[in-house]
């Protein structure tokens, strides 16, 4: 087996189908750990696991700040195992351009799917949100149940 196809294999073995990813993100999931999530400040960045509660499956969810813009964050839900993003919000005032041309301005919620994996986008907006509000409204999305835990998240000045 020549080395370019070994690596056309490797990459291969790491995909899911769409129907695999939406089914993954459709899992009812917990978090199990610490009861109390500290939403982070500004650059800095928050990992923790969730728990399918079916089957105990694990995932990693990311919540990260930028640095500059306040308003600006990125909540991500991933596999633990193979490390694929399922699904993706991004908070921000940028735009968003689609492989068809599509502009999508503002936030965006990216979705896993087989063909594009992750480089495409739908427009996410929620009134009169802020960031805490998009977090709890990403945990719904990831099928994340809020049990017995509560969010810290304090605004800078």
């Amino acid at each position: 087996m020549s080395k370019e196809h070994k690596e056309s294999d490797q990459s291969e073995k790491f995909k899911l189908t769409t129907e695999e990813a939406i089914e993954l993100i459709n899992e009812l999931k917990k978090k199990v750990n610490e009861t109390t999530l500290n939403f982070p400040q500004l650059g800095k960045r928050v990992e923790f696991n969730v728990y399918a509660q079916k089957d105990g499956t694990k995932f990693i969810i990311n919540i990260s700040r930028n640095t500059i813009d306040k308003e600006k964050c990125t909540y991500q839900g991933r596999t633990y195992i193979n490390n694929i993003p399922l699904l993706r919000l991004d908070i921000t005032n940028s735009t968003h351009m689609n492989s068809n041309g599509e502009k999508i301005k503002g936030n965006h919620l990216h979705i896993y799917n087989e063909e594009t994996e992750m480089r495409e986008a739908i427009p996410f907006n929620v009134e009169d949100a802020d960031l805490y509000e998009y977090c709890l409204q990403f945990f719904k999305k990831f099928n994340i149940i809020k049990e017995n835990w509560e969010i810290e998240y304090q605004t800078e000045l």
